[in-house]
Order: C-alpha cells, then structure tokens, then sequence
C-alpha cells in the first residue's frame, strides 16, 4: 500500500448490510468492529436528534421507524427527499452516514486517517445511480478510485491464484438488487463476457412477499391490517426476516408476535406457522426471474451451460434453498459457496484496490458496460412530423475501455447547430431510456461533406463517458464529460450538504452508537468466514418494545401520578433501547410491566 496516500480499501455498499476490506500482506481482510464483520445499512436518530448507524440504528427501528431509514440503496439514482427525524435527506447523503461510519471503522483498525476507496455497485445499475454513489463517496470524505460491479469483485477472490482457462458464471442476490455475470478467467485475467440484473429485485421482496401472507393472514382473523400501522409493520417485517432466515435450516417455523394491535381495547397477538412449502410457492416467481437473468446473460455472452466450469454464489439471499435446488437443477453441477457470500463482494473490491495501488495480487481485471449508450437521433419524416428514435454507440457488455464513433448528418444545409442528447437503455423508443446529458454543438451552414458529424464515446474504466461532437470539415467541436454532467446536486447544494453531513458527523462522535465504544484490540481483522449478520433484537430488547406498545395505549387513559410514573419509565426504557443497554432495559422492562399490572 501507498506510504504517502494511505491505503485504499475496498466497500461493498450493500441494501441490507455493508463490508469493508482491504489487502494486508497480500490477503483481503475484512475490518471487523467488536467482532461484527458486518455493519447493517440502516441509519437513523436518536432522541436528542444525533446521528447512529448500523446495529443501533436498526435496533431502534420498530419503536421509532420515523427516525429510522432502511435500504436506501433502492433510492439511489434519484433525489426523492428521505425524511429522517425532523430534516430531510437525500439517497446519496443518507448513503454517506453509512460509508462514513465505515470510514470511520477503518481509520481505527489500520491506525491511518482512510479517504481513498473502491465502491462496489450492482452491475446493472445506470449511470445515474453510479453517479449517486460516487457522489455519497466523496461526501463520506472519501476519494472514490473507482466503481466496479459487484459480481464482477466477487470473481476476484474465487481462482485467484489459476491460470487455466474457467467459465464462470457468477449469481448474487443480495438484498435489494439482483445481478449475475458471465466471466471468462485465463492467464491472471478476468474477463467479464456479460452481464444482467434486476435492481428491483432482492431478499428486501422476498421479506415482503412473506410479509403480506402473513398480514392477509391475520386480517382474515382479526380484520386488523398490521401494514397500516408504522410499529406493527415493522414488528411484521423483522418477524418475516427471521422467519424467512430459519427456513433456509427448518422445514416450519412458527411466527409468534405479543400485543402486535389492539381491537376495541383488547390486545392482539400474532402466532402463524409457515412451512417451507408454502414458503417456497412465494418467492417462486422471485426465483424464476432470477433464472430468467440467467439465460439472457448467458445468451449475452453466446454461452451454453454445458459450457460453465463454475457457479458462484454471492449475496444473502442464495441461502435460499429454493435457490439452490433451482440453480443446481438448471446447471447440474454444485454452486460454489468456497467464500462468504456475505463478504465476498468487499474482500474482491479490497483486491482491485490493491492493485489500483500498484500491488500485485490477483488477476488483471477486464470488465463491461452493463447498459448501451448512444443518442436521439433522427430516422425519418413521418405523417406527424419528425421521427426520433435511440441510435446505440456503445454497445451493453462492451469490455471497458470502450471507445466508438458514430457519423450522422444535419437534417439540412442550412443548419448552424446540433443538439446531442445522451441516453442510456435498451430500447429504440426514446421514453423507454435514461437521459444521462446533453450538450449542443456549433455547426458551420454548407452541404457536402460540412453536413457531417461524428459523434465519440469513451468510457473509461473508472465509468467516466466523453461525449465529443465534431464536425471534420471545419474542426468545430464540443465536448461533455458525463460523469460531471450526471452530479445530482448543484455546487451550492453539495456545499450545503457536505456542511449539514459534517455537522452531524462531529455532534455524533464519528457515528459509534452509544453502544459502541471499541478499544484497538476489537478491532479485529479477518473474521471467521460463517460469521453472518445479527437478523434479530434479542429477547429482552423484543419484550420492552412489546411492553412500550401496550404503554404508550394506556398512558393517556390514567391520571395522576400513575401517568407520571409511567411516562417517566416510557421515556428511560425507551432511551436505554436506543444505547442497547441490556442491564438496564431488564430492569426497566420489569418496572413497567409492574405499573401496567396494577393499572390495567
């Protein structure tokens, strides 16, 4: 690693969970915080407004869902406000808690400030959402190296020391995105052949899936909708969550949540078994579209399966055993699990950061361009005037760099200008695709050979696209750098956002949650690889948000100093759920179960 830069890490920004690695002697490592290789992405308040992330924010999230947002991911590549507490936010600044608090995690455990890093996207995500997390990047405070798909990292640690020819084909399904590509590994090289994905697509559907089952469920029985209440939903959701994650080991679990709504004064309790069965015949349709991906990849990259050596499995939600019947019945061979699926995106970025650094450490990597681009273009004159129709110059799955050019003409002689409208997509039908950028460019009048224009794409490696417009018999030309062009904030707001973020960082003592107060030795390195993501509160911090739900219902029905005593409990149970203060959430959780006892 650079002496004089720092080290340059690797991040797998995740829906549900995120990673950060980088390359130690040689091996990816993952930089564990208390042991926990895995920091959920959830980022929320707490009571005086402060900033906490990860575990404690997401702990905090059933009582407090207003305070709390979730798999932001999803939002990325627009700037729909996130209300967060009292302020609003957008995807990529809310993205920016996150990969701070990562940030922060590795400055302590390498012992050196790190502002340099590689950040993984789904490889199907536009360039509008590589932007937004590029964007999040560098207000977080890093220097982002570069965007690379998250398949196609993950590839990097699987046969890194071969040099024989493989056909791999890699399947993530994470939490919130879908993606799979089709590698070819020969001589030290990786060469992704093609790519597909889903962006809507991930284990975040197959939570809600279960979720609306069970809720159609207990209406049938209660005529009580528990989507319509913020806690009750939540409640529902983690249970699902969990539910959903014993099903991958058990063949029926049973759902059981206490005083999960009330009905004329009376409080209702959730009890549900779900067999794997039935949950299967849920997702199945989730799972056929992942398997849809699949052949078009394939086809993608003229690839028979006969012809794949290996089956990669990346992403939570393979776990799945539906998945991997369906895999294994579609490819006859055993998927490979050789790498946490968990971890095996951050530890291959952590690799491609090692070697942007200049180390040698695995194979040179050779990716594509998961969408084509190209421009509006005139095709003809039809009965309502004008016909424009998407004209591709770069191609989906072009290896990068890629650098192509396309020649058009002026529509007449007499034209003194061009506009050139990039777009992004698969469709000749214009509404269908991205619009990434536009541009106009100043023409000389005349016909013959001033009536041509060529248009160029370069796409580097870092997902930067120029667009230039020239017209050869004059030299007049035009340049875009998309990448600039793409920047969903303007200057002042970017100011105004990296200000409020950077406010919000130093009031929150660099994002560690009141109950997270690590000493160097737990900042451990390299966890075992079955280590997995907490899915679940415990049962103590579950029965006094139980028990916070049936007070907050009874508070305002009692008088006197009965009131002010339990609102004053509410109030310290609810603090010590946001610090995870075990000891103290026992005690208080018995306190008020007392005063509800005599009061009710």
């Amino acid at each position: 690693m650079s002496e004089t830069t720092g080290p340059i890490v690797g991040i797998d920004l995740g829906t549900t969970n995120s990673v950060i690695a980088v390359v130690i002697n040689g091996k990816p490592e993952v930089l564990c915080e208390n042991g926990d290789a895995i920091l959920p992405s959830v980022v929320g308040v707490d009571s005086q407004g402060k900033l906490i992330t990860g575990t404690t924010a997401r702990n905090q999230q059933i009582a407090f869902p207003e305070r709390t947002i979730v798999s932001v991911k999803r939002y990325m590549g627009t700037m729909e406000k996130l209300p967060l507490g009292e302020q609003n936010y957008t995807p990529p600044e809310i993205s920016a808690m996150i990969l701070r608090r990562l940030r922060d995690r590795a400055s302590r455990a390498l012992g050196t400030d790190v502002t340099r890093a590689v950040i993984t996207v789904p490889a199907f995500f536009d360039e509008n959402q590589r932007q937004a997390t590029r964007e999040a990047g560098e207000l977080a405070g890093f220097s982002v190296e570069r965007i690379i798909n998250e398949p196609t990292a993950a590839t990097l640690v699987y046969h890194a020391g071969t040099h024989e020819r493989r056909h791999i084909v890699v399947y993530d399904f994470g939490g919130g995105t879908f993606d799979v590509s089709v590698v070819r590994m020969e001589a030290g090289v990786v060469e992704v052949l093609s790519s597909k994905g889903d962006t809507r697509l991930g284990g975040d559907d197959l939570d809600m899936c279960l979720m609306k089952f069970v809720a159609d469920h207990f209406y049938d029985l209660h005529e009580v909708d528990l989507r319509t209440n913020a806690s009750s939903r939540w409640r529902l959701i983690q249970a699902c969550e969990r539910a959903k994650c014993r099903l991958s080991d058990d063949q029926e679990v049973r759902i059981v949540e206490e005083f999960i709504a009330e009905k004329d004064g009376k409080p209702l309790n959730l009890e549900l078994s779900v067999s794997r069965d039935d949950y299967e015949k849920l997702i199945e349709p989730f799972v056929i579209r992942t398997i849809s991906c699949v052949d078009d990849a394939l086809r993608d990259a003229r690839m028979k399966i006969d012809q794949i050596d290996d089956l990669v499995l990346v992403g939570g939600s393979t776990r799945t055993p539906l998945v991997q019947s369906r895999l294994r019945t579609e490819f006859a061979m055993e998927p490979s699990r050789a790498v946490d699926p968990d971890l095996a995106v951050a530890l291959g970025a952590a690799m491609q950061a090692a070697m942007l650094d200049g180390q040698t450490v695995g194979p040179i990597l050779v990716d594509v361009t998961g969408h084509t681009l190209g421009i509006e273009a005139l095709v003809g004159f039809g009965l309502n005037g004008p016909e424009l129709a998407f004209s591709p110059i770069i191609h989906r799955n072009s290896p990068l760099p890629a650098v192509h050019e396309q020649s058009y003409h002026k529509v007449s002689d007499q034209q003194d200008s061009a506009e050139i409208r990039v777009l992004q997509g698969e469709s000749s039908d214009l509404d269908r695709n991205t619009e990434i950028g536009e541009f106009k460019v100043k023409l000389d009048s005349g016909g013959g050979e001033r009536s041509r224009i060529v248009v160029r794409f370069d796409l580097t490696l870092d997902g930067i696209l120029k667009v230039t417009a020239t017209q050869p018999a004059t030299g007049k030309k035009e340049t875009l750098s998309i990448s600039n062009a793409l920047s969903q904030f303007r200057a002042e707001d970017r100011a105004d956002a990296k200000r409020r973020l950077q406010g919000m960082f130093d009031e929150s003592s660099e994002l560690l949650g009141e109950d997270e107060h690590p000493s160097p030795e737990h900042w451990v390195i390299d966890p075992p690889s079955s280590l997995q993501a907490p899915l679940a509160m415990n049962a103590a911090t579950q029965r006094a948000i139980d028990l916070l739900q049936r007070a907050k219902k009874t508070v305002d029905e009692i008088e006197g100093e009965d009131s002010n005593e339990m609102d004053a409990v509410i109030q310290r149970l609810a603090s010590a759920i946001e610090e995870n203060d075990e000891s103290s959430i026992q005690k208080l959780s018995d306190e008020l179960d007392d005063i509800l006892f005599y009061v009710q």
